[in-house]
């Protein structure tokens, strides 16, 4: 296997000069009422783009994903050197953390992504302010929230990140996920609860309790409802720490109490990103969610021979893996097997696997260049757990429902194919074994994506009932067949 690491995350030796320089150029992207650099007459060039949620539901941390050439379109001068995206308008505008990556491998980057919140049927205004005179490429890193990397040690091919989640990528093609124990810190009094149902400014008294706890908040903390009277998010932006609130559940019944003065409120944080954990003897905050043995795992793949009904593992030589991005918003694994011997016809297989910020599932994108025999097709698919299941054909969606194989945390896990490509079938099968799995088939171009996502109770997004699970499946499918509607506006006039 020969492995190639290209980091879209660069790291530049910064001298008094470069300081200066880097401060210049970063503040006037943030300047937007004054588009000019100070004391020049050197202009900020700016993109404008409106980013509309056309569903009823509240969607948090949505990857939004524009191409170079589509900015180029806008603007021809447009260049990943020097950019900033924002909200708002000034003197309000917001940064929202953006990396740009180079998914084809040319050395240009071509891809700009950063997550965006959006309400029920809410429409955000987005600049993308760049200078087309800079010649070096600054990029900075700012709340670093997924990783990918590869680990011999681990015998896999490469392992990859959110703060939510890891997966492995086994050489055969099995996928192993990892889920991230949640760190719990102290419980208050659900006396607090009303600051945090109107996201208000953190009251002295639980800040107090956050000081007693050895946690210096800085003054800038915003709430975030993550579920209306029972979860909450707490984040410290200047110290860039996140911590999560959640109300207790009661131990003897497992159900969660009512919202009453009674009661406590429990303050928990994620692990972080945690990859490393996975090299030592023993690793209690990492939990795997599905075995390693056999194939496919959690959403891996594998051929399928349709006549004989049977999976063949991938080829584990003569592969090549390269990191493609390894950033703040999203980490990209590419696997390559260039010449892939099925029945004597030789194929190239493109697997890539994206990951993204605050986000627990995976994104899988397979090309296979040659037209695929049709005796064979993709075989992907989802543990069996000891609880229930369910599957929508037409939504092309399948979820399982248990605990984890320690039968200790609850664990749900689902997998969306993104059937509705012409030509592209998505056929769910039922088995009797531990897997559950989905046959796909490519499209004409050789072409088929999906999603995978494991939910555990011991981390801090945790689901704590089948019913509430189906939902979050049902919900999930909805938000990514029906992306948000992004539009370019026309230039402002120069006052």
């Amino acid at each position: 296997m020969v492995i190639h690491q290209q980091s879209n995350t660069h790291t530049h030796t910064v001298t008094p000069a470069l300081t200066t320089y880097l401060s210049l150029i970063l503040g006037t992207l943030l300047m937007l009422n004054a588009c000019t650099m100070p004391g020049g007459d050197q202009k900020i060039s700016k993109i404008r783009l409106s980013i509309q949620n056309t569903l009823p539901i509240q969607r948090k941390k949505v990857p939004i994903v524009l191409t170079g050439a589509q900015l180029r379109k806008v603007n021809p001068d447009f260049t990943f050197k020097a950019y900033s995206v924002v909200t708002g308008k000034a003197p309000r505008e917001v940064m929202i953390p953006a990396q740009a990556d180079d998914l084809d491998y040319d050395g240009e980057r071509d891809q700009l992504c950063f997550l965006l919140d959006l309400e029920p049927e809410e429409t955000k205004e987005i600049s993308i302010l760049y200078d087309p005179n800079v010649k070096a490429t600054l990029t900075l890193d700012i709340n670093k929230q997924t990783r990918a990397a590869i680990f011999p040690e681990l015998d896999v091919v490469a392992a990859i990140e959110s703060n939510l989640i890891a997966y492995l990528l086994k050489p055969n093609g099995t996928f192993i996920a990892y889920g991230k124990r949640r760190s719990e810190l102290f419980s208050v009094d659900t006396m607090f609860q009303p600051e945090l149902d109107y996201e208000r400014p953190l009251s002295p008294e639980l800040r107090h309790h956050f000081e007693n706890n050895g946690i210096t908040l800085s003054q800038q903390v915003q709430v975030e409802i993550e579920k209306p009277e029972q979860q909450w998010v707490v984040r410290d932006l200047e110290n860039q720490e996140v911590y999560f609130v959640r109300k207790s559940y009661n131990i003897e019944t497992g159900l969660e109490q009512e919202p009453t003065t009674e009661g406590q409120l429990d303050i928990v944080q994620a692990i972080g990103l945690s990859l490393n954990t996975l090299l030592k003897p023993e690793t209690p905050d990492m939990v795997a969610l599905n075995h390693s043995e056999g194939l496919i795992g959690c959403g891996g793949i594998a051929l399928w021979h349709k006549q004989e009904g049977e999976m063949i593992p991938l080829p584990t030589e003569g592969d090549y893996v390269r990191i493609l991005a390894d950033g703040s918003i999203r980490s990209i694994v590419q696997r390559i097997v260039p010449e892939w011997n099925v029945q004597g016809e030789i194929y190239w297989l493109t697997s890539t696997i994206f990951i993204y910020g605050e986000n627990p599932w995976v994104e899988h994108h397979i090309h296979i260049d040659g037209n695929l025999s049709t005796d064979y097709a993709i075989a992907t698919g989802i543990p069996r757990l000891s609880g229930a299941s369910g599957e929508d054909r037409k939504q092309g969606w399948i979820w399982s429902w248990g605990t984890d194989p320690g039968g200790i945390d609850t664990l749900g896990v689902a997998l969306i194919a993104l059937a509705d490509r012409e030509g592209q079938e998505a056929n769910i099968k039922a088995s009797e074994d531990s897997l559950l799995p989905v046959i796909l088939s490519p499209d004409a171009e050789g072409r088929l994506n999906y999603r995978t996502f494991a939910i555990w109770g011991g981390s801090i997004d945790g689901i704590e009932t089948e019913a509430e699970f189906a939902e979050h499946v049902q919900i999930t499918t909805t938000a990514l067949k029906t992306p948000p509607h992004i539009k370019f506006l026309p230039k402002e006039e120069e006052e």
